[in-house]
């Protein structure tokens, strides 16, 4: 989905702490992969890549370039190249956007993978290419362009938001944002359903999962669940849902401060796989995918590309007690589990609706 390659791009920043630990071969091999996949003039692709672990050289690359110092806390760093016997003939300079193409390519790559990187200019200060040209032995024809340093972030750093509109003109420079008439968004209507029949064993175990919504129209936030029962308690006809959410997932303040919650499928599994892989506490997790939010009678949010939306409200809610773990399943589970226990709401079905 396009949104999720987006939101690799917005949520990428420049990282330059590190924890020590190596990178792993198989992901040095994926961020080359991402860097050679970069476009180039007339597809010449005049790059070389000096992949760099050996901590002597990670040392002399961080006295080379000043702005490359964290090399030497560094497990990793790949210094892109430029080759001038490959660049283009005719426009031989070329080959500086080409490697400025694979690099961005290899930064959002990292990020993609869980790593952190930073970008260090070498090339076009003549001190910088001729030190770290000795550091490396280069050729002649192979000029060191820069050194993106890598390694798995030392602590989460919150990427900045770089939006300004003053950047941008239209058609001509100063020209202002053209006036677009928006089409009226349609969709297909949900129809209320009485008549639901679900097998309760493989209901929660869809492909991709399933998102649990809570809020108000103020504010809410869903996550991917895969753990859920559904069945009756406390009386004929009442029929119930029971879902699970950790102590310290976003989602379980709302699920705490509001009496409705939603469950819903979708025929989109990258939706769910984003849902499940994002916390709201970084962001807008609907706005990011495109999702609409709408919301029943009683003011309980879900999405409006659902499949299927069961609207429920909470009669019951508590945390699990490990001292009341008769298994060891539940208690190897949570050996470790950095999310905390989990709580379990158990919510009476007010009203089913499908498309």
């Amino acid at each position: 989905m396009d949104n999720i390659v987006l939101d690799n791009i917005l949520a990428r920043t420049s990282i330059r702490s590190y924890q020590d630990r190596p990178v792993e071969q198989e992901k040095i091999e994926k961020l080359l992969r991402a860097g050679m996949a970069a476009p180039s003039a007339v597809d010449k692709r005049p790059w070389h890549f000096v992949v760099v672990t050996d901590r002597q050289v990670l040392d002399g690359l961080a006295q080379a370039n000043p702005n490359a110092g964290m090399a030497a806390r560094a497990p990793l760093a790949i210094v892109v190249c430029g080759d001038k016997t490959r660049a283009l003939t005719r426009v031989p300079d070329y080959w500086v956007q080409d490697a400025s193409a694979a690099t961005e390519n290899i930064l959002l790559a990292a990020h993609g993978m869980g790593l952190g990187a930073v970008w260090t200019g070498t090339y076009p200060v003549t001190d910088r290419v001729e030190k770290v040209t000795a550091v490396l032995n280069l050729p002649e024809h192979i000029v060191p362009f820069c050194t993106i340093v890598i390694g798995y972030p030392e602590k989460y750093q919150a990427p900045k938001d770089k939006w300004n509109e003053a950047n941008i003109s239209y058609n001509t420079f100063g020209g202002k944002k053209p006036q677009v008439v928006e089409p009226e968004r349609t969709f297909h209507e949900f129809t209320v359903t009485e008549d639901f029949l679900l097998n309760p064993f493989n209901y929660f175990s869809q492909p991709g999962g399933m998102l649990v919504c809570a809020g108000n129209r103020d504010k809410s936030n869903a996550m991917t669940i895969g753990w859920g029962a559904l069945g009756n308690l406390w009386g004929h006809g009442t029929n119930t849902v029971t879902v699970y959410v950790a102590e310290k997932r976003f989602t379980r303040e709302f699920m705490e401060n509001n009496d409705y919650f939603t469950i819903m499928t979708f025929k989109d599994r990258d939706v769910l796989r984003y849902m499940g892989t994002r916390s709201g506490r970084d962001g807008d997790k609907a706005a990011a995918l495109g999702l609409h939010v709408a919301y029943t009678e009683n003011g309980t949010p879900y999405y409006e590309e659902a499949e299927c939306v069961i609207e429920c409200k909470t009669m019951y809610s508590q945390e699990f007690a490990p001292e009341h773990f008769r298994d060891d399943v539940p208690r190897n589970f949570y050996d470790g589990f950095a999310a905390g226990y989990h709580s379990f709401y158990i919510g009476k079905i007010i009203k089913a609706m499908k498309k």
